[in-house]
């Protein structure tokens, strides 16, 4: 099992720096005498867990970017993004690029910010915010009430969604009133755990606050990152499976791409390209076939063993 990414556990940085997105299934509204869907685009930040929802009028070209763009606006721009390989995500990188300078070949470049596109066929990379999407469709399911939504009461809706999803725990709830509260992503976003007067951190006295009113903001900071690495980190960091090495895809394996069909259908290609992570692992490899070539998951490639990799003798 590979380790983390930079991105799920660098602390110290703000909330969506490196940002996930993602499209939710449709929802319907009424406008006028008419039905019409609208898109949930969520937005989750790779280290806090925290969620940002925005309304898309659909999965177009034009809706997408704006989607983005809107994001942007309201919680800055991105160190890095992370989405799915579909044409409504590559247009938004190449239209949001001319806009903000950033920069969309691919996951492979070095820039001031990153588009990472996950490759075709591999929804298990996109995992974090997958995850986040069921979240959300549970807190939403409040709308499914009989009666007819408006984009008003939708708008309304995911506004206390998001909120809910924000008060999550992330770390161990302990029952005792003494101790300090489980870290939740309004932490990171608010500076407190809910709306609540009792969770403010009240000022020591007037003449200290005014004196160290920076550098005591900046301890409490610290204090929550302190807590972030001590206590979040470790619960993700475990690794249940995959504890052994497997010999890595390399140049001139013949390879199936067993993609969602039966196993007669699978395309035979060879590999012609090799594309390893940060910590020098492949994941992903580019295959050609007599179809053309195809970037896949080495999740998705099947070896045909016709020699032995390590000695060449023919099996």
């Amino acid at each position: 099992m590979a380790p983390l990414p930079e991105s799920r556990v660098t602390p110290n940085r703000p909330a969506f720096s490196h940002t996930g997105v993602d499209f939710c299934e449709p929802i319907t509204v009424t406008v006028g005498r008419r039905s019409e869907k609208r898109y949930i685009c969520l937005f989750t930040c790779m280290t806090t867990r925290a969620v940002h929802l925005e309304i898309a009028h659909g999965l177009t070209t034009q809706a997408c970017p704006m989607a983005i763009r809107r994001f942007v606006c309201r919680r800055g721009k991105p160190l890095e993004f992370y989405l799915d390989n579909g044409t409504n995500f590559q247009a938004a990188s190449k239209a949001i690029t001319r806009q903000i300078g950033t920069d969309c070949e691919d996951e492979f470049t070095d820039s001031r910010t990153r588009w990472n596109f996950n490759p075709p066929s591999a929804p298990h990379m996109g995992e974090v915010w997958e995850r986040l999407v069921r979240s959300v469709k549970a807190a939403l399911t409040v709308l499914d009430d009989g009666r007819s939504l408006t984009d008003e009461v939708l708008l309304t809706t995911l506004a206390e969604a998001e909120d809910l999803i924000h008060s999550r725990p992330l770390t161990y709830v302990c029952l005792d009133p003494e101790e300090e509260e489980a870290l939740t992503p309004n932490h990171f976003i608010r500076g407190v755990g809910a709306i609540n007067a009792e969770c403010y951190i009240p000022p020591t006295c007037e003449a200290e606050a005014l004196r160290d009113r920076y550098k005591r903001s900046q301890r409490l900071v610290d204090k929550l990152w302190i807590r972030w690495v001590s206590e979040y980190l470790p619960s993700i960091n475990r690794r249940t499976k995959w504890h052994n090495e497997s010999p890595p895809l390399s140049l001139g394996d013949l390879v199936y791409i067993t993609d969602d069909t039966f196993r007669k259908g699978w395309v035979r290609g060879i590999v012609t390209e090799v594309h390893p992570g940060a910590d020098g692992r492949i994941r992903q490899e580019m295959v050609e076939t007599t179809k053309g070539k195809f970037r896949r998951p080495v999740t998705k490639l099947a070896v045909l063993e016709v020699q032995d990799r390590k000695s060449g003798d023919a099996n």
